[in-house]
């Protein structure tokens, strides 16, 4: 009976770390595309639209990576 709960043990941490990892990126991308948007409708008064949406989405792109390699390498010796 310990073998199951072990092993459901280490099935839900592995999750929340594989879930934990992914909200990372997504909340980066997220972010730099409401920054941009921001940017373009409110500050600039549409006057830049859709261009620093889409520079902002690159940079949150670029985040989200950076974020998975250093939660993947926070989560690399994560033993389950």
């Amino acid at each position: 009976m310990g073998g199951v709960k072990k092993e459901l043990g280490s099935l839900v941490r592995s999750l929340g770390v594989a879930s934990t990892i992914a909200l990372s990126i997504v909340f980066s991308v997220f972010a730099g595309v409401i920054a941009g948007y921001w940017l373009d409708i409110s500050v600039f008064d549409g006057k830049t639209y859709p261009w620093l949406t889409i520079i902002c989405l690159f940079f949150g792109i670029g985040g989200g990576v950076k974020n998975f390699f250093i939660m993947t390498k926070r989560f690399e010796n994560f033993r389950c």
